[in-house]
């Protein structure tokens, strides 16, 4: 590929990221948003909102539904069998680079997941709410903050404990190569960082605006996007994305509902003006 091939394709990538941007910006402009039980400042309230839903979410599987231990058991199931078929995925997408799909997953997918987009369009939620007193706009900036934030958190937490080996770490790759906890930092496979994170947002956003579907329809594109790039930049294995990919559904429709007025997690305002969280079970 030529300089000037390479010019235009990172071009491209710049434009697709600018349209993506301004996709999932427009609702707030374009259409009411709902009230929000939930800060529309980085106050106290909101940072103590970070307590609560990281005790929410330690305990919810003592309150899961049958529907929900269903939903759980399926997707562990699904974990497993790609643990069994991690190898043989991987020298698939190994087998199969090209120089334009490489641009892609460096230009338009890479940034989703390392914070870079987000952080961009967070922002600009953020800074649009601030310009036209939108506290909407606000809150889903903030809402959408901590559940990346939570779930970058998660998978920390994760990648400590498990010590998985990276696909690129070892000659021949071994998918079965875990160390255990207190071991570093070297060995950061299990989950996806990066997918949990996008998937966390395209959660979150598709919640947001659950009555605009082609909003869930490009969050999700976009995360699965990034999952799939973890597979073929040869960072993760197939079990790390879908796992990160369930776990960060599952965190940004927590955070969503933690702003919903009707959620078992509720701020309220004291007898001695005092702002107070509570877990209703």
């Amino acid at each position: 590929m030529t300089n000037r091939q390479k010019s235009k394709s990172t071009a491209f990538c710049k434009l697709l990221l600018f349209m993506l941007l301004i996709a999932l910006s427009s609702p707030v402009m374009g259409q009411n948003t709902n009230r929000f039980t939930y800060p529309d400042q980085p106050d106290g309230a909101y940072f103590k909102s970070y307590l609560v839903a990281t005790k929410a979410m330690a305990i919810a599987p003592l309150h899961w539904s049958t529907k929900q231990w269903i939903v759980s058991g399926s997707v562990l199931t699904a974990g497993v069998l790609l643990y069994v078929a991690d190898d043989q995925i991987s020298d698939f997408f190994q087998r199969n680079q090209t120089s334009g799909s490489a641009k892609v997953s460096k230009y338009a997918l890479e940034p989703w997941g390392s914070g870079v987009y987000p952080a961009i369009l967070l922002g600009s939620y953020y800074v649009y709410g601030l310009a036209a007193h939108d506290p909407a706009a606000r809150q889903i900036a903030l809402g959408g903050t901590q559940a990346w934030v939570m779930s970058a958190l998660t998978v920390q937490l994760l990648k400590f404990v498990t010590h998985r080996h990276r696909p690129y770490q070892d000659m021949p790759a071994n998918p079965g190569l875990w160390e255990g906890p207190f071991q570093g930092f070297e060995y950061t496979s299990f989950a996806s960082g990066h997918t949990i994170t996008a998937f966390s947002l395209a959660a979150f956003f598709s919640s947001v605006y659950r009555d605009t579907p082609w909003v869930g329809v490009i969050s999700y594109g976009i995360a699965t996007g990034v999952g799939l790039s973890r597979i073929y930049d040869n960072q993760h294995w197939a079990s790390d994305v879908v796992i990160g990919a369930a776990l960060g559904v599952a965190i940004g429709r927590m955070v969503f509902k933690l702003m919903q007025p009707e959620s078992k997690l509720s701020m309220g305002v004291g007898g001695n003006g005092s702002i107070g969280l509570v877990y209703q079970f």
